[in-house]
């Protein structure tokens, strides 16, 4: 089910003002400069190769001060990366000196320099970053206009996005430009890193420590590792493994890190089971709703009246893997109510529902057939029982072997349900309410008879204790035979 990214947030300290970090969306590296200026940034990194200090030929743009930011590149809503954002201010440095001759000058305008006097320049900045296992070198090319060419004055910026960084980690970055004809820029950043923080249980309690210093307040965010816009109030039983805890500094760019401390808690695992759900979509489709992702498998078992515990129906079929909130197809042909679905996960039994039994009513007393078909068009049955698979025909003392024949007779005359079918074999659903009334039936007809054999001896057994005229006073019976049985006459004295 979908559920919110922040479900819950709260402030630790005194009048807190929480700053949130500006999100980059793709997976694509960019830039941008200042109003005027053109930037370009090339489709592949280069090697970290910054060459020894050449003279200037003229004036040249030269990088003057870095400036860094921390970003969000975020592939989606909540999968999220840490990114350093660089600016590169830029300045002219140099004056115009007249090339000796056109060769000479057309290798100065490679490197800045395209006419003397009112032209416009031409740099290719270099930005090494270094963080401890990465290195990366991109280039940057940028031009200026000629209307904004002033020597010894700022031109602008540019800035790219950007380098990928951890957090706690340092990084650092150099600035140059290709050929270098000043020294590099260099800037040393050390990435904030977030506090210690621990989780522990207590019965029905859960205690997150802390650990800060005095002076320095935090944020404190639990939230579902999930997407999807919802209202969740949180108690003990809302623990499920995806649940997470974030915090962050209180202070300009700070940043979010978070743990998700239940992901092996056997309660919340407890919690998520009791949550999940089977959804019948149509007769053959069905999703497991769950709060969170988790790894399972599920198949179909056979629920017979009475208790029995339901039978998985592997083989024929197999155990199929589940994806949360994702569709899958049964591979039947009809439904019916006792046809359930179990989910394990661990190998252990988590989940069970029989999805047919809100639209096509209670468990039936059906038993169900097993056909399986071989080579050369061979075919076996067997009649699925709490004790197994019994074959038919089969002189066992089961129901289904005692009534075998009949079984394999309604199957042959279409009276049989076709509920799976492929080229390894078929299931089958076959009625046995008629012969479950013809047994009650006999059963009843037994228990009559038996009980007016019973009243007769009684009654019996009663006059012949008493004797003839023993009645009541002032009457006299007799007895006479009629047709094997007895009639009893009353004869009043007068």
């Amino acid at each position: 089910m979908p559920v919110p990214w922040f479900l819950l947030s709260l402030a630790l300290g005194r009048s807190p003002v929480v700053l949130s970090l500006e999100r980059l969306v793709g997976p694509q590296d960019a830039t941008h400069c200042s109003p005027g200026l053109s930037c370009r940034l090339w489709d592949s990194d280069i090697l970290c190769l910054p060459g020894d200090i050449v003279p200037a030929p003229g004036p040249v743009l030269a990088p003057t001060h870095l400036q860094t930011e921390l970003v969000l590149r975020c592939q989606k809503e909540t999968d999220c990366d840490l990114c350093l954002r660089v600016a590169v201010h830029l300045a002219v440095h140099g004056h115009w000196e007249e090339p000796e001759d056109e060769e000479k000058f057309g290798g100065a305008a490679d490197s800045g320099v395209e006419e003397p006097r009112n032209a416009s320049l031409q740099a290719q900045v270099v930005l090494s970053f270094q963080a401890y296992p990465t290195a990366r070198c991109v280039l940057l090319e940028v031009q200026v206009p000629a209307a904004l060419v002033q020597f010894g004055q700022s031109v602008g910026s540019v800035v790219y996005d950007c380098f990928e960084a951890a957090l706690g980690s340092e990084v650092r970055i150099w600035s140059y430009t290709q050929p270098r004809y000043e020294k590099e820029l260099n800037h040393t950043q050390q990435l904030p890193a977030l506090p210690w923080l621990n989780v522990s249980a207590d019965g029905d309690n859960v205690h997150l420590v802390l650990n800060v210093s005095e002076e320095q307040h935090f944020g404190l965010s639990l939230y579902w590792n999930q997407t999807g816009p919802q209202i969740i109030t949180l108690n003990h039983t809302d623990l499920v493994p995806c649940l997470c805890i974030q915090v962050w500094p209180l202070e300009p760019d700070s940043v979010r890190t978070n743990i998700c401390p239940f992901r092996e808690d056997p309660r919340a695992h407890q919690n998520l089971w009791q949550a999940a759900r089977l959804q019948l979509l149509t007769l053959q489709s069905w999703l497991l709703d769950a709060p969170c992702s988790l790894p399972a498998e599920a198949a179909l078992c056979w629920r017979a009246p009475g208790g029995d515990p339901c039978q998985p129906l592997v083989p024929p079929l197999s155990w199929e893997n589940v994806t949360v909130d994702k569709v899958l197809e049964f591979p039947l042909l009809k439904g019916h109510p006792n046809l359930c679905v179990q989910v394990n996960s661990s190998e252990k039994l988590q989940l069970q529902e029989c999805l047919w039994a809100d639209s096509l009513g209670p468990l039936k007393d059906d038993v169900l057939l097993l056909e399986t078909r071989g080579p050369q068009d061979n075919r076996s049955l067997c009649a699925l029982e709490p004790s197994g698979c019994t074959s038919l025909p089969s002189k066992a003392s089961t129901r289904a072997a005692r009534l075998g024949e009949y079984l394999l007779q309604d199957l042959q005359s279409g009276q049989c349900l076709q509920l799976w079918d492929d080229d390894l074999g078929a299931l089958w659903a076959c009625p046995m309410d008629k012969y479950i009334h013809k047994r009650w039936a006999l059963v009843w007809l037994a228990c009559l008879l038996f009980a007016a054999a019973l009243s007769l001896i009684l009654l019996l057994k009663k006059d012949h204790a008493k004797g003839p005229g023993e009645n009541h006073p002032g009457q006299l019976w007799r007895w006479k035979h009629c047709l094997g049985g007895r009639e009893f006459v009353q004869i009043q004295r007068q």
